[in-house]
């Protein structure tokens, strides 16, 4: 973390302030999270579904899943159904 704020202080107001700038970081909740990260950013969070439906249900809307050309383009696609409902429920209760 600590290397992260350094690197972050180093960039300065020249490359945050660029139009074209975009500096995209996840992290899970921790206490020695830099603070000029912090103070410098714009932050969001994103919730955890909650329920096995849920999680299995957003599972099939990100990409490639939500893509018809993916989910459609198999020659089994019987097989290829339940493979990707096992994978995704798999997902969900781990």
């Amino acid at each position: 973390m600590g290397t992260l704020e350094k690197i972050a202080e180093d960039m300065g107001a020249s490359a945050v302030n660029h139009r074209d700038f975009r500096l995209w970081l996840t992290s899970y909740p921790a206490d020695t999270f830099p603070v000029a990260v912090l103070q410098n950013g714009v932050k969001m969070t994103m919730e955890a579904p909650k329920g096995l439906k849920n999680n299995v249900s957003n599972s099939f809307l990100i990409d490639p899943i939500s893509n018809p050309t993916f989910f459609n383009g198999t020659s089994a696609p019987k097989k290829f159904r339940k493979l990707l409902f096992g994978l995704c429920f798999f997902h969900a209760i781990i």
